[in-house]
């Protein structure tokens, strides 16, 4: 929550932003994107 609080004036996405939060993305041949999230909502990983 932290995290979520320092970064929540932001306007645009950053290198930085995009370190603290994602994990992952996957993109897909037919434009798919999965984004796997670098936190857990109710004990679960979030994607």
């Amino acid at each position: 929550m932290k995290q979520v609080i320092r970064y929540s004036h932001l306007e645009m996405l950053t290198q930085e932003v995009i370190d603290v939060f994602i994990k992952k993305i996957h993109v897909y041949k037919d434009k798919r994107v999965e984004i796997m999230w670098n936190f857990r909502e109710n004990g679960k990983e979030t994607e």
